[in-house]
């Protein structure tokens, strides 16, 4: 796909192409590991390819609403694609190249050694599961309350509750187990609809699903006819999502039930049907919210035009203050999407979140030759944090139950930065590894005994390894 970009115009045939290759791919690969890969390569796709081409197709300037909403493409088909297609391909090759047949704990033989090793652990530490369930959801409501500097902290202690879901599953013979995983996926049902904020769902329920589906045998018809459902689940939820919000936020006091109100617009926009695909207004609630080259086409119209590339300056600086500890270096720059739409599109935004993405960030630093390679670079970083996890899972099966854990900001890189995504790995890494030098048990180790002892006398040590 990088070649044929570079040899032909037909960006569009391209685009939906290589969509629907990582797509069975992923489709492919469901059952037999985990997707994690698949599904970052394949949203990466989606969000910087695909939409863009449905905005080149219907949502031009002529067309009333992209106009209205300032939201057709800014730069022309051409300029855009010979940059974002062989970047967006050059990453997704990085990223999902095979591991090595020897060291492949990811799937096929690999995977099922260690989930098989999990379940042979998991019957000495039944309560772990049930700790890590619990104190995640009291946590997801103590967060709001926190100061602004532990609130990640205490994020990820909620995100340790999928952990816990995990090691429930893979646990055999656990009472009423079946009741708790379907109590624990209601609840963040429920508090997602409380919030009208759906993105853990998405993201964390396609990875955790993966992990629940390894070793079933699924036709890939199957699979993808529930990847169609899921799909239209999630063209009906941007369409509701609108809606919803805006009775919940404008609407102070809302005193009506939250539940009731989503199931009643969300049965209402399912009725529409194919409409909600074949007519481009009831469409661009999607496209608007999926389309992440929209934004990075409002970098390469600012950029070198109104400010010339910087030699990736930005870049460097805020990796790094991934680092260095803000009491050392107090105007050290954050993660997120208002300093960075601000510097690459000069855009200020207020009330709601946006981000320029890794692509607009290597275009706005490089331009179109080094930014295809920072691209690709990127990518294999990601795959080495990842197969780095699998590495260790060897010596401690456990380890891959907190995946969730560890790449879940990772998994929507394409909508953040870098600098996002490289925290969210590194103080992630760290967290897990705080718990583990705290509960070692917790991952099927034993805690080190620090007496001292003769020489010669053997020292106990891990266990599950």
């Amino acid at each position: 796909m990088f070649i044929l970009s570079l040899v032909t115009d037909m960006y569009k045939a391209l685009s939906v192409s290589f969509t629907i290759l990582l797509l069975v791919m992923l489709l492919d690969k469901m059952g037999r590991g985990i997707v994690l890969r698949e599904i970052i390569a394949f949203l990466y796709a989606f969000t910087c390819l695909l939409m863009p081409s449905v905005g080149y197709t219907w949502y031009t300037r002529a067309n009333f609403l992209a106009r209205l909403w300032f939201k057709y493409m800014r730069v022309p088909e051409s300029v855009y694609f010979s940059f974002a297609f062989p970047s967006i391909a050059l990453f997704c090759l990085a990223l999902t190249l095979p591991f090595p047949a020897a060291r492949d704990y990811e799937q096929g033989e690999g995977i099922k050694m260690l989930t098989d090793r999990i379940r042979a652990i998991l019957p000495a530490h039944k309560n772990v599961a049930m700790i890590l369930l619990i104190t995640g959801t009291v946590v997801l409501y103590l967060v709001q309350y926190l100061p602004l500097g532990l609130q990640y902290f205490a994020t990820l202690i909620f995100f340790s509750s999928f952990a816990g879901l995990l090691y429930l599953y893979f646990s055999e013979g656990f009472r009423n187990k079946k009741w708790i995983i379907r109590g624990f996926v209601a609840f963040i049902l429920y508090n997602a609809i409380s919030g009208g904020m759906f993105t853990i769902v998405a993201y964390m329920g396609i990875n955790v699903a993966s992990f629940m589906l390894l070793g079933r045998k699924t036709s890939f018809l199957k699979k993808a006819g529930i990847f169609l459902l899921a799909a239209v689940f999630f063209i009906v939820l941007q369409n509701v999502k609108v809606s919803f919000r805006s009775q919940l936020w404008t609407t102070k006091y809302y005193q009506g039930s939250r539940v009731g109100l989503f199931a009643s617009l969300f049965w209402e926009n399912l009725q529409k049907g194919g409409e909600l695909i074949t007519n481009t207004d009831a469409f661009f609630p999607v496209y608007t919210r999926a389309n992440q080259g929209f934004i990075v086409s409002l970098v390469m119209t600012r950029i070198p035009r109104s400010r010339p590339f910087d030699g990736g300056a930005t870049l460097a600086k805020n990796f790094a203050s991934a680092f260095v500890p803000r009491f050392l270096w107090p105007d050290k720059p954050e993660a997120g999407g208002k300093f960075n739409m601000k510097y690459y599109t000069g855009y200020n935004i207020e009330g709601f979140s946006m981000n320029v993405g890794p692509l607009g960030e290597a275009y706005g630093s490089f331009g179109p030759g080094i930014g295809i390679i920072y691209m690709f670079l990127l990518g294999l970083f990601i795959r080495w944090a990842y197969a780095r996890v699998f590495h260790i899972a060897r010596r401690i099966p456990l380890l891959v139950c907190w995946v969730p854990v560890l790449f879940y900001q990772v998994i929507s890189s394409s909508e953040t930065d870098s600098l996002t995504l490289f925290n969210s790995i590194l103080k992630s890494a760290l967290f897990v590894w705080l718990v583990y030098k705290i509960q070692p048990h917790w991952f099927g180790v034993k805690r080190v005994s620090r007496r001292r002892v003769p020489r010669g006398t053997p020292a106990t040590g891990q266990i599950g390894a």
